[in-house]
């Protein structure tokens, strides 16, 4: 009899969770009220084919840092997106429109601004009960960082996926909240935080599946790695940990490349995130730099041995107290969620890009997705059932993907040339990554304001600071060495 890898007990799976591997996907009674586009969430089969006969052996998921849709590529041609002339209300009772970035005093980084507030209770204030016009109150009063937004010119790399591969623009995180109840979501299908605590997780995995089916996965980082909130388990137990060097060396020439990796970015730890030097897009970071990351991970895979059986999938881990007009879905949570007191909305929508031969050319796919489409990939691609309590009723990735086309290898070029200038990492072979803060690096030193100002900016980015400082002890207390 077939066991559940992620109940922990001996119980038989669950058939209806047993859809998700032939990829039929439902909504739960509990989240038939959901608000936002509800339609995309309806009960519909797919019609995949056999996942070995798929055309994909690897997959690989990029996740980044706090921004949404709206902010990042409402732009993007035939997408739900929407920039100008939305006005927000601020604390002093002003009402203030959405205005372009670049070409204004926050620019590239933000610098000078007070990071968004992206918690808990920030994000359902943002929500609003649907409204989805709240994001200005948690800022200091002509604080306007949180309805800034990009143009197409602004994200060269998302400029260059817009004409050639898959814009998802009905992507929701996992809960809405902050980074490390979202990430826990990418690994688990579930989280057991509402904030960024540092306990250590008992949750199952994805990789419990992967390694349980004997399915090669591995976990890349650059300076910080997520996988320490499961204490040793995956440091040094099972250690499918390793640092983003191994990545470039896994999938060239010389390497063997996992069937799964999940790639987390320079989160700025090792010098300091206020000096703009960070890879992951969180604010302050220029996010050129966040282009150029993006950029030579897609460079590193074209140019692989791997590349036509791969697939590369990027995602953001929360929208970072950033402006989105759709209102986030309900969703199950597990009976432990609940009471923890996750209700169960999904996150504000954030940029998700599929990159691939299997995925479809210059394509806006408006499918509603969250984490667990992508677990439910995984599981549906190597034959497990996924760990989370959405694997039943959240939308299989593979819905977005051409399976009827021949296999189109082509991976075009990406100008991620800024004024002649292209970051830190090299655009063609050798793949050498540079040293995390290191190289040519587009962001600096964010400029201080009035002393009342600076006091707020401080506080929150030190907190930010602290938490994945906080991480990164625990995992060298776990064993793991740096």
């Amino acid at each position: 009899m077939s066991q559940d890898p992620t109940s922990g007990s001996n119980e038989p799976l669950d058939p209806t969770r047993r859809r998700v591997l032939t990829g039929i996907a439902a909504t739960a009674a509990g989240a038939a009220g959901l608000a936002g586009r509800p339609s995309l969430a309806s009960p519909r089969p797919l019609d995949l084919p056999n996942p070995a006969d798929s055309g994909i052996d690897h997959i690989v998921v990029v996740m980044m840092e706090n921004r949404s849709f709206d902010h990042m590529m409402g732009w993007v041609p035939g997408a739900d997106g929407m920039q100008q002339g939305l006005s927000y209300t601020d604390t002093t009772g002003n009402t203030l429109s959405t205005f372009p970035m670049q070409g204004s005093l926050y620019g590239y980084q933000g610098c000078g601004f007070a990071d968004p507030d992206h918690s808990y209770q920030a994000g359902h204030n943002d929500y609003n009960g649907g409204k989805m016009d709240g994001f200005l109150l948690p800022q200091p009063a002509g604080d306007l960082f949180p309805i800034g937004y990009y143009n197409r010119d602004d994200v060269l790399f998302y400029s260059g996926c817009a004409d050639n591969w898959t814009i998802c623009d009905h992507y929701h995180t996992g809960i809405l909240s902050c980074t490390f109840p979202n990430r826990v979501y990418m690994h688990s299908g579930q989280t057991d935080r509402l904030s960024n605590t540092l306990t250590i997780s008992k949750l199952p995995t994805i990789w419990d599946s992967l390694i349980a089916n004997k399915v090669s996965s591995k976990y890349y980082f650059a300076d910080t790695p997520i996988t320490a909130l499961w204490g040793a388990k995956y440091l040094v137990t099972h250690p499918i940990t390793h640092q983003l060097e191994q990545f470039v060396y896994d999938f060239s020439p010389l390497g063997k490349a996992p069937s799964v990796s999940y790639i987390d970015p320079y989160f700025g730890l090792l010098i300091g995130e206020a000096l703009g030097t960070s890879w992951d897009d969180h604010a302050f970071a220029d996010i050129r730099d966040g282009q150029c990351f993006l950029n030579f991970i897609y460079n590193v895979l074209r140019h692989s041995p791997a590349w036509e059986r791969t697939l590369l999938v990027i995602n953001y881990d929360e929208w970072g107290g950033f402006f989105d007009h759709v209102a986030p879905p309900l969703a199950p949570v597990s009976e432990a969620e609940a009471k923890l007191g996750n209700d169960g909305r999904l996150g504000i929508r954030t940029p998700c890009v599929i990159i691939g031969p299997r995925a479809r050319r210059a394509h806006v796919e408006s499918t509603q997705f969250d984490p667990q489409s992508i677990l439910n990939l995984i599981g549906w691609r190597f034959g497990f059932t996924p760990p989370g309590v959405r694997a039943a009723t959240s939308t299989n990735l593979a819905a977005a993907l051409d399976f009827t086309s021949p296999l189109n290898t082509t991976a075009p070029t990406i100008d991620v040339s800024y004024s002649g200038k292209t970051g830190p990492f090299p655009v063609k072979p050798p793949f050498l990554l540079p040293p995390p803060g290191g190289g040519n690096v587009f962001g600096g030193l964010c400029r201080k304001n009035s002393a009342a100002e600076q006091a707020e900016i401080d506080r929150r980015m030190e907190a930010h600071q602290s938490e994945l400082k906080a991480l990164r002890t625990m995992a060298k207390q776990s064993g793991y060495s740096f």
